[in-house]
């Protein structure tokens, strides 16, 4: 799992399984996760941060899918 934001902006109910992107040095942005929960109490709660799978615990797996569909 990896927090982000809660600092002015958070997720709101209804952002599970969306993206986490990060823009990287070369400039190409990369996924770092997917919205696993949020704060229920309102949208850009402060200091409740948004809370995502990192998607990196499965690249492994993500690879093995792929490629046997």
């Amino acid at each position: 799992m990896v927090c982000a934001g809660g600092d002015v902006v958070s997720g709101c109910n209804g952002d599970s399984g969306g993206p986490l992107n990060c823009l990287g040095q070369d400039g190409r942005w990369y996924l770092q996760g997917v919205t696993s929960f949020v704060s229920s109490l309102v949208c850009n709660e402060l200091k409740k941060p948004t809370v995502f799978t990192r998607t990196s615990a499965f690249t492994e797996w993500l690879s093995e899918v792929m490629l046997n569909s």
